[in-house]
């Protein structure tokens, strides 16, 4: 899958990144964790910057994700 190497950069990295950075958001590329900011907006911004089209993950750093519902409506 697209970002599976991401996921597991992060995966790896969550506890240490908990320890030091939570509440805030992580750029990931490939297996390198780039960076760590203060909003979402700013990750991506520096993102795109970076990376342009190539694949990356900007994740929250929380202890308890909450999932997010998306309502489809069938046809």
């Amino acid at each position: 899958m697209v970002l599976d190497r991401e996921w597991e950069t992060l995966q790896a990295n969550l506890p240490a990144l908990l320890q030091k950075e939570e509440g805030r958001y992580v750029l990931i590329h490939g297996d390198q964790i780039v960076g760590v900011w203060d909003t979402q907006d700013e990750a991506m911004e520096e993102g795109y910057r970076r990376f342009r089209l190539e694949p990356f993950m900007v994740h929250h750093i929380v202890a308890d994700e909450k999932p997010i519902f998306v309502p489809r409506e069938l046809a």
